[in-house]
């Protein structure tokens, strides 16, 4: 990817002209979100330690991700009408060959050697085994439409398969919630939604998988398409706000700035604590307190954020974040610690103890997974996305010579 520029000082990629611009607040954003699963996972395997309970909440990473892609996609889009000979069929183009070849090569390498996962994944998503249709599913991203295929192949493939949905009825929700004003309503109908949404789902089990277990469903009935389509909609809502005159002032201020970003991260701890919300999920104003904090840093003036590491991280995060599960269990294996069907996979009984292995956990799978990922950020993403740059090229020229 090209250097990028915060958004909030008016400083540009040097990007070509051809290029929509690149900002470097949204790399900071998917930095934030992949270390904040990577916390995560690497609580989730150790025993109790101070501050674990709200470590383990780092899976609304995948939530901030949703959002980052969400206000990205806006840009681009907007800019690409401009530019594009096709932008709607190019967009499909551009999507696919960006998320396809890194995925399909994870889900061989996960099929070729499960190992590297704990013996009871298969178990947990698949519990009737994996049939040969899913992985003709997963190739296809089809995986997000059944429960026992949701995340069975690819680990956290789950979140791959909503952002596809996602892609698909992206170029039609652009064109409908054009404004500020129509992100608002939209984003106040899918807080009702959301309600709804849950006794739709319920249904849609009895009909269509009526044998799926209660923890498979469980788990698919929160992250599905279906569930998680709020999360895009308040990232529209989120991009109408990074275009309104008069929030760009306030971004730019430090003072306003830092008061948006402390008010909106006392929110989401609040939250993540356990603060009740009345009849709205509490998920979404979590997702709320996130684009909070996105609308925070994207005007350069929140110091510390918006960083050359945090942003490197964000420009693998996808490799990241495919990569990092196996990285993470060849970690605990390299610190001695046996990979089995039992979690916490570590527990040593005393809270200090365990917070030390928490931190040499996420540490060194911080490490090592940045390496590999940058390792397949050249070998295989930028190859992909040269690939779907190069066919979208060629179509434009021949369509162009008629």
């Amino acid at each position: 990817m090209n250097q990028a520029h915060d958004a909030g000082t008016g400083q540009r990629g040097n990007s070509k002209k051809s290029e929509p611009n690149h900002f470097a607040y949204i790399d900071a954003v998917r930095g934030l979100a992949f270390l904040s699963v990577l916390v995560m996972h690497s609580a989730i395997v150790t025993g109790i330690f101070p501050g674990r309970d709200v470590f383990c909440q780092g899976n609304y990473g995948v939530q901030l991700f949703f959002l980052a892609s969400a206000i990205t996609l806006c840009h681009s889009m907007a800019e690409r009408q401009k530019i594009d000979r096709y932008p709607v069929f190019y967009f499909y183009l551009r999507r696919l060959f960006r998320i396809a070849p890194l995925f399909w090569l994870a889900m061989v390498f996960y099929w070729t050697f499960p190992q590297v996962m704990p013996p009871l994944w298969y178990a947990e998503w698949a519990p009737a085994g994996v049939h040969p249709s899913y992985f003709a599913l997963t190739a296809l991203f089809l995986h997000g439409w059944h429960p026992s295929v949701f995340n069975s192949i690819v680990p956290g493939g789950w979140s791959i398969a909503v952002e596809m949905n996602f892609y698909v009825f992206f170029p039609l929700i652009f064109w409908l919630l054009n404004s500020l004003k129509r992100a608002v309503i939209a984003v106040l109908f899918g807080l009702i939604y959301a309600n709804v949404a849950v006794h739709f789902l319920l249904h849609l089990r009895l009909h269509l998988y009526p044998g799926i277990p209660d923890q498979v469903w469980a788990f698919y009935l929160v992250h599905c398409f279906l569930s998680q389509i709020v999360v895009f909609l308040i990232g529209f809502l989120a991009y109408h706000l990074l275009q309104n005159h008069f929030l760009t002032s306030l971004r730019k201020s430090r003072f306003w700035a830092g008061c948006m970003f402390s008010f909106s991260s006392l929110t989401l701890l609040c939250l993540l604590h356990g603060g009740s919300t009345g009849i709205v999920p509490i998920y979404l104003f979590i997702v709320l307190a996130l684009a909070g904090i996105i609308l925070a840093i994207s005007g350069g003036s929140v110091p510390g954020i918006v960083n050359p590491v945090i942003c490197y991280i964000g420009k693998i995060s996808y490799s990241c974040y495919l990569v990092h599960f196996a990285v993470l269990y060849s970690t605990i294996r390299l610190l001695g610690v046996p990979v089995t069907m039992d979690f916490p996979l570590y527990d040593s009984g005393h809270a200090l103890t365990n917070l030390w292995f928490f931190v040499k956990v996420f540490s060194l799978t911080l490490f090592f997974t940045a390496i590999v990922s940058t390792l397949t950020l050249h070998l295989v993403e930028n190859p992909g996305i040269r690939l779907g740059k190069q066919l979208i090229r060629l179509i434009t020229a021949r369509t162009s010579a008629r």
